[in-house]
């Protein structure tokens, strides 16, 4: 049986609702050094540095350079020229391809939230967009909302949950509204995304590993073990239910004969110092110790 994968669709208007949002904005073509992207803006660039990078862009530029850009980038105006909404992609890709001019809808002085919410419902109209996408932006929406910091956020979040805080910010009914998902799934799953390793939000961010299976990698406290451990569900497509069993055998105690090895390193040093009776001894522990693992 196929499993369903959540999603936006919600998000994503009828044609007649998108047309209504995109006829807020004026279609025109400006000068690509007029635009300017803000910096943490697209959550994707926040976790994958080379998402950007002109190796990852050449595709993108050639089929730029072949037909052009055939979707334009969305954009507000702010002091200076315009501030980047959507289409991040194709504003590093166009200079690649010797484009100058960018064809753009310009929905004007909007607020840091409402385009925040453009570009979840440009992203969504165009792909499915990931977890991670989803996750990042929802958490920093609720972040402007509120004005609260990251785990100041978290905090509000469980506790509305528990019924332990009021919702004084009314995310509950935002969070159903814009993702379909409540305040238990924000607090319980998708912070558990804000604690992920850069390699972890890449694994997941390109489908190598479920969302799932990275929350179980969270039990780890090691970070080397984590990472190792990630390689390894990675390499072996591991579901969530084997990376719980790996880490269950990685917080196992390790056997008697471990610790008593561990243990006799540290005193190994002290053996220069025997004499007499107690070198005696000591030679012939030594000697059934080699015979016992000879």
């Amino acid at each position: 049986m196929t499993k369903t994968r959540r999603s936006l669709s919600h998000l994503v208007p009828a044609v007649e609702d998108l047309a209504a949002i995109t006829n807020q904005a004026v279609y025109t073509t400006v000068p690509l050094g007029s635009v300017q992207v803000e910096a943490g803006f697209n959550p994707r660039g926040r976790y994958t540095a080379d998402v950007f990078t002109p190796e990852s862009l050449e595709g993108l530029a050639a089929s730029i350079r072949e037909h052009g850009i055939l979707q334009p980038l969305w954009v507000r105006i702010v002091p200076g020229g315009y501030s980047l909404i959507a289409g991040e992609r194709r504003y590093h890709a166009a200079p690649l391809a010797g484009l100058a001019q960018l064809p753009v809808l310009n929905f004007g002085q909007v607020t840091p939230e409402r385009a925040e919410e453009l570009a979840l419902i440009e992203n969504a109209q165009r792909s499915n967009p990931s977890i991670i996408d989803q996750t990042m932006s929802g958490f920093k929406l609720m972040a402007r909302r509120t004005g609260l910091g990251q785990d100041e956020l978290v905090r509000y979040l469980n506790g509305v949950r528990t019924g332990k805080q009021d919702d004084t910010h009314g995310l509950g009914a935002w969070l159903q509204a814009t993702y379909g998902t409540g305040v238990s799934v924000w607090s319980q799953q998708r912070s558990k995304i804000l604690n992920f390793t850069p390699d972890e939000l890449a694994a997941v961010e390109r489908r190598a590993l479920d969302v799932k299976a990275a929350y179980e990698l969270q039990r780890l406290v090691d970070p080397e073990a984590r990472a190792q451990l990630l390689t390894e569900a990675v390499q072996g497509q591991w579901s969530a239910a084997q990376v719980r069993e790996a880490v269950l055998t990685c917080q196992a105690p390790p056997p008697p004969v471990r610790l008593s090895v561990k243990g006799l390193r540290g005193d190994l040093g002290k053996l220069e110092n025997l004499s007499g009776v107690q070198a005696d001894k000591a030679i012939k522990l030594i000697e059934q110790l080699r015979a016992l693992l000879a």
